[in-house]
């Protein structure tokens, strides 16, 4: 792992501009991302390669390397006014994530003292000197802001297009979440805090997957769809948690304090049933490794 380096920033523009070094940041690209789809490994690397390339201008400024990725220029908190003389309240935003990660390790968490979107990268196996000494993060690990049905949606990529396949562990914070779509591969991931729509992918393009843990006291009525290759599944939802449950795993263990599921379907390995009215679908498929849903 290569240490951190002074901190430079770039201004990243439309039209296949690229990157511009100066002092106090670092190179982010902007880039698109579907809502939904999750992307297999090889087309992550192609976009890899068009990062560089790809539109928008935004100034943005990074601490590389293991330290803050701070995004400049995004809507944080909006206060809102009540009565004449009444204290202004805090409205705390909420972002949609799409982390795409070739090979690492992935962290999410929902926070709600936080005010603007916090993303970290550490990438591993980096032996260019030029590198080193600038502490720049290369290219193909990029993060932007879009909008998508008027929300904003964190999107960030790591996707080494070298063929080297170097490894990067990512880290955002959010103030709340819309919904969040995570494909990963090569390491664990961990979503904490969060709420709405949830999709995981770990593993399925190359069988490298890992550990998948989800801790939030949320209730989730927006649906999930998880599917892990490789790797021990814990799901804990809040009270509320509502749709019907479709799961298989190497081992299924499910757990609904205060629900009664109803139309269940059970056995060592799969488990099928409705948690509750007015929910969403929730599928998870877990090819090698041990299911525990926890509604709480």
């Amino acid at each position: 792992m290569v240490g951190c380096g002074p901190d430079v920033s770039v201004q990243v523009c439309k039209h296949n501009h690229q990157p511009r070094p100066v002092r106090r940041g670092y190179p982010v690209s902007m880039m698109t991302l579907p809502r939904v789809a999750l992307l297999p490994v090889a087309a992550l690397a192609l976009i890899g390669l068009l990062v560089p390339a790809l539109s928008g201008c935004t100034a943005t400024k990074r601490r590389v390397l293991g330290r803050t990725v701070a995004i400049a220029n995004v809507e944080s908190v909006v206060p809102e006014r009540g009565p004449v003389n009444a204290p202004v309240s805090k409205v705390v935003p909420l972002f949609g994530v799409i982390v795409e990660n070739a090979n690492g390790s992935v962290i999410v968490i929902a926070d709600p003292s936080v005010n603007v979107p916090e993303v970290r990268a550490k990438v591993y196996g980096l032996d260019d000197r030029e590198s080193r000494r600038s502490g720049t993060v290369p290219a193909w690990v990029a993060a932007s802001i879009e909008k998508y049905d008027n929300v904003n949606t964190l999107q960030v990529l790591a996707a080494d297009p070298s063929g080297e396949n170097r490894s990067v562990d990512l880290r955002v914070v959010v103030p709340a979440t819309a919904f969040v779509n995570v494909n990963n591969s090569g390491g664990n991931i961990e979503i904490t805090g969060i709420g709405g729509n949830l999709q995981i992918s770990n593993g399925l393009a190359d069988g490298r997957g890992g550990r998948v843990h989800v801790r939030t006291d949320k209730a989730l009525k927006d649906g999930a769809l998880i599917r892990v290759r490789n790797g021990d599944v814990s799901l804990t939802f809040g009270k509320g948690t509502a749709g019907k449950l479709d799961a298989k795993g190497r081992s299924v263990n499910i757990r609904t304090d205060g629900i009664k599921p109803k139309g269940v379907i059970a056995d060592t390995d799969s488990y099928q049933g409705e948690l509750g009215s007015l929910g969403k679908d929730m599928i998870i498929r877990v090819v090698d490794g041990k299911l525990t849903l926890l509604v709480e």
